[in-house]
This record gives structure tokens, C-alpha cells and sequence, in this order.
């Protein structure tokens, strides 16, 4: 009887099985990129992980102050895993992705709240040369199959046009 007690309790043990679940890590650089106007991305410093944040003219605005926008909606929020570190610029400009790296992961967000507080830039005269988006993310989520990768409050970065 014991035998067989320690046989299931062995068993048991051997059997549990963690899944091969891994949570992005989801610390990126204070570098946010554009292609365009409107397609914001930050890279982690390896150059092999990207959050890509899809955006429609109205959000990226010239209004001082803080505006918020629900996920997803016309604003997308994608996270990429590449098996090698991206080279140059232009990845995300062009309307076909090169073939390497290769994408090993790809989550879309299904729900968060976007806040961009849009600061003015001024000279020494006073006068507005330019905006800074501050962009933060709020309960962010995401599916991975089965698993929900949860984020309470992501800082995108800043962004200066």
C-alpha cells in the first residue's frame, strides 16, 4: 500500500506541467519611433521586442492637456517578439515586412485606456515650435492563447513632433 501511495504521490509531482507560457518582459527603451505620423513604436534594447501603438490623426493633437481613448477602438496596440534584433529604421515604414527577422510572437490588445497629455514646445520668445506626447497605458491586456498577460500601467514614452 505504500508503495503504491508513493507511486501516485510521484506521479502527481512529475505530472504537473507549467505550459511553455512566457510573460513579455515589457521593459523597452524611453526611445519612441514614428513611421509616419500616426504609427508609434518602441523597441526594448536588444532591438528584438517592439510595442506598436496604431494611431488616427485626432489623437496625436495640438490641444495642451490630457485626452483619453479606449483600446482598442481606431488606436491599436501590437506586441512583437523577433527571433534576431531589428535593423534600420524603415522596418515598420514599409507596406511589406521584410522576411527577416521573423515574428516568433504577435499579441494584439484587447482592452486598455490610451492617455496622451500633450505638452506645447515653446523657443525663448514664447512662441509654440512643436508638441510632446507624453503616452501612457492603463489596464492593459492582452490574450495569448488562453493566458491573459495583464499590464496596470505601461509608460509608452514621450514623443516630440
Amino acid at each position: 500500500m505504500k508503495k503504491l501511495i508513493t507511486l501516485f504521490i510521484a506521479f502527481t509531482l512529475f505530472s504537473c506541467n507549467d505550459g511553455d507560457f512566457d510573460v513579455p518582459a515589457f521593459e523597452f527603451t524611453n526611445t519612441v519611433s514614428s513611421c509616419g505620423e500616426y504609427v508609434l513604436y518602441t523597441l526594448n534594447s536588444e532591438k528584438t521586442e517592439t510595442i506598436i501603438l496604431s494611431l488616427t490623426e485626432s489623437q496625436l493633437g495640438t490641444e495642451a492637456g490630457e485626452a483619453t481613448y479606449s483600446i482598442p477602438s481606431p488606436i491599436n496596440i501590437t506586441y512583437r517578439l523577433f527571433d534576431d534584433a531589428i535593423n534600420g529604421s524603415n522596418y515598420f515604414c514599409q507596406e511589406i515586412p521584410p522576411s527577416s527577422p521573423v515574428v516568433l510572437k504577435e499579441l494584439e490588445a484587447i482592452e486598455g485606456t490610451l492617455i496622451i497629455n500633450t505638452l506645447e514646445d515653446k523657443n525663448d520668445d514664447g512662441e509654440i515650435t512643436g508638441y510632446t506626447y507624453e503616452i501612457t497605458i492603463s489596464d492593459l491586456l492582452f490574450l495569448d492563447d488562453n493566458e491573459r498577460i495583464y499590464f496596470e500601467s505601461f509608460t509608452f514614452g514621450d514623443y516630440s513632433k
